[in-house]
């Protein structure tokens, strides 16, 4: 009697697991497209406009590709732009809308600067600004940007990396021009040392930005104010149980109301260590996670879970997290990687936990090259290679 209640219980906890039974989504990434690049890739970013969707790519030149992307995720290349800001590498690339003008701001980590270019209707670009470095804006080596929308006025945020790491919020004017707001040196309390990864969450009235410090293995929250201005909240180390150590790429989603953080890191055995760093004792590689951490109504960063790698995942190096919505339920999360030359999919559900659904070896490696786009009903990805010009499109099929 004993054994077949103990039989019933591990019956009853594989239907929970099982995914296939549990109505979970799963993925088959079909390749679709793939076209050759100006350079290697190391950031893209899709934009909308109209009908038609762009894909804006660059890497280790001085240059941002233009492909015109089809309905079935065909990719065309329409040209390219050399940046005007002296950088011979670009980084971060993101678009938003700005009192009724598209706009793609760029970073430019070789030049220490931010270019800013309006978007025509057919997706070519004008520059129409370049902010450069000074000694207390901590545009040194610019990686990662973020575009906050507060009620009347809109806000880039920009990292630095190595000697002078820090965040800086800048306004941004109607004309695509920036102005400066505040800047905060990165200190022992916050993780702002090496910000490759930036997201926002906002709810009852605030909103709160994330940080990653890549080269100081944590997480930041900061109350961003209507003005532009700042302000530290909460910060959370590396350790064990949390895999921030190379804390990477840092994207917010919301399920059924509970708003959720998730982080993935590429460890430092990776990298020789470098004499700016300042927090060489927590170096060490404990495994491969993508973490989720749950924000408070304070904007609080609490652990909820771990996705964490196994012989059955993919996600060894990973470099790049891109969000796509599913439904009330679920958030697709696509992992991309660099180490196993891949795209691992998880679904993260309403109670903060990723589960596999779905993954492809890609054949070349990935190094934060990676964004997604719905088109129509169909979800689609998009992937460059850090080591080549290749760049390719992915349709994601569901699996019954």
């Amino acid at each position: 009697m004993q054994r077949r209640f103990f039989i019933c219980i591990l019956f009853a906890v594989s239907l929970l697991q099982n995914p296939a039974l549990n109505g979970q989504p799963k993925f088959k990434l079909e390749p679709v497209d793939q076209v050759e690049t100006s350079q290697n890739t190391v950031t893209c970013t899709t934009h909308k406009s109209g009908s038609q969707h762009y894909i804006y790519s660059a890497g280790d030149n001085n240059k941002i590709d233009v492909f015109e992307v089809s309905d079935e995720g065909k990719m065309q290349f329409l040209t390219n732009y050399t940046v005007t800001g002296g950088a011979n590498t670009v980084r971060g690339l993101i678009t938003d809308r700005i009192d009724g003008t598209d706009f793609l701001f760029a970073g430019l980590k070789g030049g220490n600067a931010v270019e800013v270019f309006k978007i025509n209707p057919n997706g070519t670009l004008n520059s129409v600004f370049v902010m450069p470095d000074t000694d207390t804006t901590y545009l040194g080596i610019v990686i990662t940007l973020e575009v906050v929308h507060m009620e009347s006025a809109a806000y880039l945020f920009v990292g630095g990396l190595e000697k002078t790491p820090g965040l800086s919020s800048f306004k941004i004017a109607a004309d695509g021009s920036l102005e400066h707001v505040q800047s905060m040196a990165d200190t022992e309390e916050v993780f702002t040392d090496g910000i490759i990864g930036m997201s926002t969450h906002q709810f009852d009235g605030k909103t709160i930005l994330f940080t990653g410090g890549f080269q100081d293995n944590g997480l930041s929250s900061f109350r961003v104010f209507e003005d532009g201005r700042f302000e530290n909240i909460s910060n959370i180390g590396d350790n064990y149980n949390l895999y921030l150590n190379g804390a990477y790429p840092v994207i917010s989603a919301t399920k059924s109301g509970w708003n959720y953080v998730v982080v993935g890191h590429r460890h430092h055995s990776y990298y020789k260590p470098t004499p700016w760093v300042k927090d060489r004792h927590t170096y060490f590689y404990h495994g491969d996670a993508v973490s989720v951490f749950r924000v408070d109504e304070q904007g609080q960063l609490l652990p909820r879970s771990i996705f964490q790698g196994n012989s059955e995942t993919l996600i060894k190096g990973q470099t790049r997290l891109h969000k796509l919505p599913l439904d009330e339920e679920y958030d697709l999360i696509a992992v991309a990687t660099r180490d196993d030359q891949s795209i691992q999919l998880c679904v993260l559900n309403k109670t903060g936990r990723l589960m596999d659904a779905g993954k492809i070896k890609t054949g070349f490696p990935i190094y934060y090259g990676l964004c997604g786009q719905k088109i129509g009903d169909q979800l689609y990805l998009f992937a460059g290679s850090v080591g080549g010009k290749k760049f390719a499109s992915y349709r994601l099929d569901p699996v019954d």
